[in-house]
């Protein structure tokens, strides 16, 4: 399961198209990797998509959003991913999320994480 990094919808598969938007991929395979259950629980990749589509409201276009979203975790889940924007996109996104109320993320690490990472997984 990967969270889709176009609509916030879960998707079957990182790289798969959305059943929602037809969003496939980022065109980074390691940043579609990390919002997917290899890394993550569902519930906080559901959490996340709460985030993009709060992000959405905004009325913002496709791409400041998406680098908003990134802004976002970067800022409040740094051990994701760390997004330093340029100045312009950082002014466009700062004035996107202006108003814009954006849902607390609880980290969780996947099952599959956790197994290998050689904790117990309750589901085994």
């Amino acid at each position: 399961m990967a969270l889709c990094l176009g609509c916030g919808e879960i998707k079957f598969g990182a790289i798969c198209p959305c059943p929602k938007c037809q969003v496939a991929s980022s065109g980074d395979m390691g940043l579609d990797i990390a919002f997917s259950d290899h890394h993550l629980d569902v519930e906080t990749l559901r959490e996340f998509g709460s985030v993009i589509r709060a992000i959405e409201g905004s009325g913002a276009d496709p791409s400041t959003r998406f680098w908003a979203f990134l802004d976002y975790v970067s800022e409040h889940h740094p051990g994701i991913l760390r997004a330093e924007l340029e100045p312009e996109m950082k002014a466009k996104v700062t004035e996107a999320l202006r108003g814009v109320a954006l849902p607390k993320v609880t980290l969780r690490e996947s099952p599959i994480r956790r197994h290998r990472a050689g904790g117990r997984d309750d589901d085994a």
